[in-house]
């Protein structure tokens, strides 16, 4: 099939329950994207392609698939949009398909980057790209547009974003630097060309980020995610990479290009998606090392910017299975982590979120040093400015808006939290409740969880019966949020 190209988009039909396809396209006969997509003449949603750049030229689209689903594939200005009443306000979803690990968390100027993994044609994983969205307070974000494309050598997994302060890579000086998997062996592509996982590097120019050079060669079959550093003790860049099974690497470098080896870890049931960071104990002057992986597991230890020491058993940061793949922000003061969560709900068009980002400290406890999550301090500024506090118990009907609510309990009292029918009885000190997703924060910021709930959950009844010291519920200013 030929498509001339007339107008900005392509228009994908495609619905859930469909057989996949795989489309091959081109332009007088070189490639150009290859995607697997559930087409279908009977849609529930409509998947776009920016094809702007090729205007006035002709894609063929190549496929074993019924040719009456390729006439179905038609040209449109604007790109396609679904009016979803319970689209989360205060977690960011992708606009349309499917999103999961947020990639290259890195802030300069003023503006906080998120890139993400994402599907655009289907709410199920595959085809990954960057996503790419932008904000300058951390909660209200705008989506650009895709960052990173699938090409010959893989499909685009995980990877950071760095400022490269001194331009020792040589591309200027505050250079935004990222470093992502090239999945060789994830498309046809690949296959053809030979190509497996590798590690490579991409500069920012204009929101649009350049592919440059492969930087690690493949180690092992599927190795991926890097997270890069500036370790200022033994002064050089630091890499830490996932490997196989529980195994991961840490290399140094001088330029952030060559890459030497140094350690090599086996932690038990951490795997993907590594971060290395230092935190300080509050109250004292004593830090930690922490080396996190993705589904919330992390060991405490030492750092000397070429080797790990682990001084602490796996422990377990998350009190549910929902978030996973946290990366942590590069160029801040404050550690700041999002997660994205796993949730299933796709009747608008999209399928995960992303947490609302949380800063990172360590807190001596009972059990041992614990790391502490705590909803950043920007969320509060869109709190409405009328708030009520109530005492003993508590039952109020939620009105549609996105709400945090504070507790402080009495002493060796406690009662279930109850929203629609969801019980919480971790004693939460914090909950966010927002459309088909509840956040909440226990034991000063130790206990850290997230449940998906019905997508009309901001207008069901929230039920405490006894055990409140005092209770503040604000709404988010809906007013203030982007729609």
């Amino acid at each position: 099939m030929n498509l001339h190209i007339t107008e900005k988009y392509i228009w994908f039909p495609a619905a859930r329950d469909c057989d996949e396809v795989k489309l091959h396209m081109s332009i007088d006969g070189k490639k150009i994207n290859e995607i697997d997509i559930k087409l279908s003449t009977d849609p529930d949603f409509y998947f776009s392609m920016d094809v702007s750049k090729f205007m006035g030229k002709s894609i063929t689209i190549n496929s074993d698939c019924d040719e009456r689903l390729l006439e179905a594939v038609t040209c449109h200005d604007d790109i396609y949009k679904i009016a979803y009443p319970y689209r989360p306000k205060i977690h960011f979803t992708t606009r349309m398909g499917w999103i999961n690990d947020p990639n290259g968390l890195v802030y300069k100027d003023g503006i906080y980057h998120m890139f993400y993994q994402l599907n655009p044609y289907g709410t199920d994983w595959g085809n990954m790209h960057w996503g790419h969205a932008v904000s300058k307070d951390l909660i209200s974000w705008e989506q650009k547009d895709i960052a990173l494309f699938p090409d010959e050598y893989g499909t685009v997994f995980s990877g950071c974003g760095f400022r490269d302060e001194k331009n020792v890579a040589g591309y200027g000086k505050d250079a935004l630097l990222f470093f992502y998997t090239a999945a060789g062996g994830f498309n046809e592509w690949s296959k053809e060309a030979g190509y497996n996982s590798t590690q490579r590097l991409a500069v920012l120019s204009d929101d649009t980020l350049i592919k440059k050079d492969m930087i690690l060669d493949t180690i092992k079959d599927g190795n991926r995610d890097p997270k890069v550093f500036y370790h200022e003790e033994s002064k050089a860049y630091v890499m830490v990479l996932y490997l196989i099974d529980n195994e991961f690497a840490i290399f140094r470098s001088n330029d952030l290009k060559n890459w030497t080896e140094t350690d090599r870890l086996s932690l038990e049931g951490m795997w993907e998606c590594p971060d290395l960071f230092e935190l300080e104990i509050e109250g004292t002057n004593d830090k930690r090392w922490v080396f996190w992986s993705a589904d919330g597991f992390y060991v405490l230890g030492d750092f000397d910017g070429y080797r790990f020491i682990q001084r602490s058993e796996v422990l377990s940061a998350y009190d549910t299975k929902l978030p996973y793949a946290a990366q942590t922000y590069a160029g801040c003061e404050r550690r700041i982590s999002v997660a994205w969560y796993r949730t299933q709900n796709d009747k608008g068009g999209f399928k995960g979120m992303m947490s609302v980002p949380t800063k990172l400290s360590l807190i001596d406890t009972d059990k041992g040093i614990r790391l502490c999550f705590k909803p950043v301090k920007e969320l509060y500024e869109y709190l409405s400015k009328q708030s009520l506090s109530y005492d003993e118990s508590f039952d109020k009907k939620l009105d549609g808006s996105p709400v945090v609510i504070d507790i402080r309990w009495k002493d060796n009292e406690t009662a279930p939290v109850i929203i629609g029918d969801i019980k919480i009885d971790t004693r939460p000190e914090t909950l966010i409740v927002d459309h088909g997703i509840i956040e909440y924060f226990s034991g000063d910021g130790t206990v850290y969880g997230a449940i998906e709930t019905d997508e009309d959950i901001l207008s069901k009844n929230i039920h405490i019966g006894s055990g409140i010291e005092s209770l503040k519920i604000c709404e988010i200013d809906n007013n203030e949020m982007p729609s």
